[in-house]
């Protein structure tokens, strides 16, 4: 964003160069570069809150951007206290993405909660405001608010449903009007002046050059907090359109007045003259002459500015000041300075199609409910999916719900589940010299299933370098641990909700075993934990421990963008253990099965079956890890070893699996099951 503190005019292009290096992390079109949201915003399902889905535009001329700001007036300011006075209560607002001061919006959208607790009656549950009800109301008090912000549609969602990871994709107008006369008033701060005229074919060429998958470093303005610098732009296109788009065009109209005899009455004579002014070739009062060019930029998500600096190097290629050869010399410097001063924010909109899903793409059915990224499975059942899903294999229904970027925290434990310090060579200056430990990695998971032309599964485990401050600036990789089904996998068992365990036989090292236990929380299918148990294979003892936690970010990119703050997480390593009371005792599991039969090739298997089995869990066998983790190992029958994790994803409720290997170290069976707590049945 702009120093908040400066405004500058749309065609002040001197004063668009000087605001390339005053921008703020608070503001800007990156999708990667959003800040922690609020707590009640990432919450789960809550039967106390209605989040609203709501959709606005707005003029951006008179705020300092979208994004909230102490001082400031925001968009998402002036919608906040529209919302106070109607509720009576402050509420919490998330938009999809964010504006810039100047930029306009003639769609995007946001999520906002609101508290359905009465004030009179406390603990009573009120029912939700209808949302036509929440539009006519909400825009009642924008209009006392000078008027610039207009909500246009507001839907019932879940309380877990996320406006910005929600969106597919953005896209961008951007008007520049090319003429030697003056702007009339009526598109003042609606577009960028351009007295030179342009030449539309080769606008066209240079956007051929920048389209698809780039390193955009040229095109990103500084402070921009990326992790990677590598955008695939799916649509950049200049198209010429009527230039008055306000009003019917008039340049080429005859003005006639119905009053005869009237001294203003114009004609369209080739030379008039009106009370002894001469206007030749068009009628008296209508001198305005511009063309007008719409850039059109689509992508899942861009850097900060990106929009606007590409525009900036499409105004050069169309006057002559640069050729289509520029464009890609600027494209491979790789660096800001090779480019040209940004283009004003006044010409910016984010802009729909013409459907309600905007220019951001919120994964609707045709009815509009929500619909879920995972369907019914029999290890995870769910009345809130709206329509069947299509018949497909179990494979590619799991390839659908495992795919994609997982961003979160890992941690290593011991064999006693104490968290490992992370070597004090990765750890920042500023935390050494606090004497602040460090335990936690943020990490990146993308994951990639697909069913042909064989099944196909591989994931890169990435760690990441500690940073102080927001983690959305570690950008260094300190380890990639990439895997997939094949000689390493001696066993792969999958549910189609997109949970898996996998036996992996680490390179070069034939006495150890990786049980790999991920498991999709069946509330929330975009949250997930991955249990690593290290196994010593002569033994059958455990060594160690790898835990992750993590969020699904979006789909999948190979890891060439980071959640970073938008994780929506934290590291979790050095907080308290799992309560032993919490997990011991008798519980009830539905269990499904896949059985190997010591089989040593490497084997695909769905868990199938639902049986219904009651066991006790006693304190002495548990192994105790936080955020509501456990591990277990204990002896079977004949000499068998089971390994097991669990997670208590609510209070009473667990998810577990389990590997069985007989004595001699060889994989029998896997389970994973759905269980209660007797005491709560």
């Amino acid at each position: 964003m702009s120093d908040p503190n400066t405004k500058h005019p749309p065609g002040d292009y001197t004063a668009s160069q000087e605001r390339l290096s005053k921008v703020a992390r608070i503001d800007g079109f990156s999708d990667e570069e959003e800040g922690h949201e609020s707590e009640l915003s990432m919450s789960p399902e809550n039967p106390r809150v209605q989040r609203y889905l709501v959709a606005i535009e707005y003029v951006g001329t008179r705020f300092f951007g979208s994004q909230q700001q102490p001082k400031d007036r925001t968009v998402v300011g002036v919608l906040q206290e529209a919302f106070h006075k109607f509720i009576g209560q402050p509420v919490k607002i998330c938009c999809s993405s964010r504006t810039d001061a100047g930029v306009h919006a003639l769609s995007n959208v946001c999520h906002v909660d609101v508290e359905r607790v009465s004030k009179r009656k406390p603990g009573e549950v009120l029912p939700p405001h209808e949302p036509d009800v929440v539009q006519k109301a909400v825009n009642h008090f924008l209009q006392k608010n000078e008027g610039d912000v207009m909500v246009i549609d507001v839907r019932c969602v879940p309380s877990n449903y996320h406006a910005r990871y929600k969106a597919k994709e953005r896209t961008y107008f951007y008007r520049m009007l090319s003429g030697l006369d003056p702007l009339s008033i009526f598109e003042k701060d609606r577009a960028w002046h351009v007295p030179e005229e342009l030449d539309l074919p080769a606008m066209q060429e240079a956007c051929r050059v920048l389209v698809g998958s780039h390193d955009f470093s040229s095109f990103r303005a500084a402070g921009c907090q990326a992790k990677s610098p590598v955008r695939s732009l799916d649509e950049l296109s200049v198209t010429e359109v009527p230039s008055t788009p306000y009003f019917p065009s008039l340049t080429e109209s005859t003005w006639s007045n119905p009053n005869n005899g009237d001294p203003l009455t114009c004609s369209s004579q080739t030379k008039t003259e009106t009370a002894g002014v001469t206007t030749n070739g068009e009628a008296f009062g209508i001198r305005r002459r511009h063309r007008c060019y719409v850039v059109t930029a689509r992508s899942r998500g861009f850097l900060y500015h990106q929009v606007r600096l590409i525009v900036a190097v499409l105004k050069c290629v169309g006057t002559g000041e640069l050729t289509v050869l520029d464009v890609e010399r600027i494209l491979k410097a790789k660096d800001v300075s090779a480019g040209k001063p940004m283009a004003p924010a006044s010409g910016l909109t984010p802009a729909p199609p013409p459907s309600f899903e905007a220019a951001l793409r919120f994964p609707f059915s045709s009815s509009l409910g929500v619909c879920y990224r995972t369907t019914i499975s029999p290890l995870y059942c769910s009345s809130d999916i709206v329509q069947p899903a299509p018949v497909i294999t179990a494979w590619s229904e799991f390839a659908q719900n495992v795919s994609g970027e997982w961003d979160g925290f890992g941690a290593d434990f011991s064999r006693e589940g104490h968290p490992l310090e992370l070597p004090e060579s990765v750890v920042p200056e500023a935390y050494r010299e606090w004497e602040v430990k460090v335990f936690d990695w943020q990490t990146q998971c993308p994951t990639l299933a697909q069913p042909h032309p064989q099944y196909t599964f591989l994931y890169k485990s990435i760690k990441l370098l500690p940073t102080v401050g927001c983690e959305a600036d570690a950008a260094t990789r300190h380890s990639v641990d990439q895997r997939s089904i094949g000689p390493s996998a001696l066993s792969f068992s999958y549910s189609v909700s997109g949970s898996y365990v996998a036996v992996w036989r680490p390179l070069g090292d034939s006495q150890l075993l990786e049980v790999e236990h991920c498991l999709v929380n069946p509330n929330d299918k975009e949250s997930r934990v991955r249990i690593f148990q290290v196994v010593e294979t002569r033994m059958l003892s455990l060594r160690s421990f790898k835990v992750f936690r993590e969020l699904w970010y979006g789909p999948f990119r190979d890891g060439d963008q980071l959640g970073g703050c938008a994780t929506r997480s934290s590291g979790f390593a050095s907080t308290p253990a799992t309560p032993a009371s919490a997990v011991a005792g008798s519980w009830r599991a539905v269990l499904a099965t896949t059985s190997f039969h010591a089989s040593d090739s490497g084997c695909i298997q769905q868990f199938t079956g639902e049986k219904v089995v009651e066991i006790v869990r006693e304190e002495k066998d548990l192994l105790l890890l936080p955020q509501d983790l456990w591990c277990s190992l204990q002896d079977g029958k004949d000499g068998e070893r089971l390994f097991s994790v669990g997670w208590l994803f609510e209070p009473g409720h667990a998810f577990t699996s389990t590997c069985v290997f007989s004595s001699d170290s060889k994989l029998e069976e896997v389970t994973m099951g759905r269980e209660t707590a007797l005491t709560d049945l």
